[in-house]
């Protein structure tokens, strides 16, 4: 069987998605909850004003290279399955490419369904605490509800996926705007020479490492830059449309991300955005008060469900696109006869999301999937310049700016990154290390099961 055979898929998924629902997709995956709650353990760790600019800075930079490549790599093989394919044909390995999906299946793909819903309860809570209706200890309860309901909307059908996807991520961004221009015009702010304060705490020989681990919580923010690959066969003109979507959605949300932690840094006093739990609501709280706080919360929760949205549409698509290589079960590999979506991968991912949500905190689950989800990022970047290198002749509607300096830097500053967070946060790496290991005896069983047909 040659390779073009083995990564084809059938053509029955639906091409619902136009150049807007890949934006939003773009857009709608990256800005979740961690920009309206995370910068206060950012400011934790690195200890002053302009080092928090200077990580999410960073973090901007760091992802916005690896989504140029996603972008070069999706105009040349816009196929479902997105970055597994990629690795499947860089590295002429289906150990590689399983292991991937393997790890975004049961680590980080279902990993980060389970946090973005339980940060999504989490700014729900005052609202229905305000109501009288829950109280903190069902915020589990409600994440897997949210989870649960979502998966059965996309099960439902791509366009109906597609048009909530462009609802909500246009309610994010106003409400991004929102929260940078209200502040701005009407509270007190803090003198702008406070941006580039010293760091309090600590010694300067620490500041890298500090960084270092800052980035687990910013780089994260930014990731899904990569999620309209995953649909590519239900992308119309994916050559064009992708990376398009990519490199606007993410210029978009560099920007916003940015502008948004300097409202922060300027409304709030610093040792107070140190110890806000929920500092976007309590930047709106400054200037409308309590009221103004609890819309905030909930506006948040709504974006929050736009990111579940977008990882219930493309997170599937990868196990799907395993399942058709014949290298998983065969059923996750359906399609719905009336709704023309991979049913039962969606329903799989949702049913192992809930499991993690059920779990534990946010900060436990990203420890666990950081490592190993940024490890196979690093090699989607490394196989841009494999395949350049052992394909020059493939289509390339979009070539990755600054190539090879760019993948090339991204790289570097990966294997440093990889490297501090083996030294700072072993057990997490290592766990999702053995998960990622776990999933070999499936791979050989199927393979020996391919061997015989």
């Amino acid at each position: 069987m040659s390779f073009a055979d083995s990564v084809s898929k059938p053509k029955t998924l639906s091409r619902g998605l136009g150049q807007l629902e890949a934006a939003t997709l773009v857009v709608g995956g990256i800005i979740g909850t961690t920009i309206f709650l995370v910068t206060s353990d950012v400011a934790q760790i690195v200890g002053s004003p302009f080092l928090v600019l200077l990580t999410w800075l960073v973090a901007g930079l760091l992802a916005g290279i690896a989504a140029l490549c996603f972008a070069e790599l999706s105009a040349s093989i816009p196929q479902t399955g997105g970055t597994y394919v990629f690795l499947k044909r860089a590295y002429r390995s289906d150990l590689v490419a399983f292991s991937f999906a393997w790890m975004m299946c049961f680590t980080y793909g279902t990993g980060a369904v389970a946090v973005v819903a339980i940060l999504a309860a989490t700014f729900l809570m005052p609202v229905l605490q305000a109501l009288n209706i829950f109280s903190g200890e069902h915020i589990n309860l409600v994440a897997v509800t949210l989870i649960a309901t979502l998966t059965a909307l996309n099960v439902s059908g791509i366009r109906q996926g597609g048009m909530a996807q462009n609802i909500l991520t246009a309610l994010k961004v106003a409400l991004i705007f929102a929260l940078v221009l209200i502040p701005l015009f009407l509270a007190d702010l803090q003198p702008i020479a406070t941006l580039v304060a010293p760091a309090t705490g600590g010694s300067s020989s620490n500041v890298l490492q500090n960084i270092g681990t800052a980035l687990i919580l910013c780089l994260f923010s930014y990731s899904g830059a990569y999620f309209v690959t995953h649909v590519a066969e239900e992308v119309r003109d994916p050559q064009k449309t992708i990376p398009r979507a990519i490199i606007l959605g993410f210029l978009l949300v560099m920007c916003l991300y940015f502008i948004l932690n300097v409202t922060y840094l300027v409304v709030l006093p610093f040792e107070q955005v140190q110890s806000s739990p929920r500092i976007a609501s309590d930047v709106m709280a400054i200037v409308l008060g309590p009221t103004g706080a609890l819309v905030t919360a909930f506006a948040i929760f709504c974006s929050a469900v736009g990111v579940l949205n977008a990882q219930l549409l493309n997170y599937p698509r990868i196990i799907y696109a395993v399942a058709n290589d014949g290298l998983f079960f065969k059923c996750i590999g359906n399609i719905g006869e009336r709704s023309r979506t991979p049913t039962n991968a969606i329903i799989l991912i949702g049913v192992l999301a809930s499991i993690y949500a059920l779990s534990g905190s946010y900060s436990r689950i990203l420890t666990v999937v950081a490592f190993v989800s940024h490890f196979f990022i690093t090699l989607a970047v490394v196989a841009v310049i494999v395949l350049r290198i052992r394909e020059p002749d493939l289509p390339r509607p979009y070539k990755v700016w600054g190539y090879p300096g760019t993948p090339i830097l991204f790289i570097l500053v990966s294997v440093v990154y990889l490297g501090n967070l083996l030294v700072t946060k072993p057990v997490g790496a290592i766990t999702g290390l053995l998960i990622v290991l776990a999933g070999l005896p499936v791979y050989w069983y199927r393979k020996r099961e391919l061997a015989r047909t």
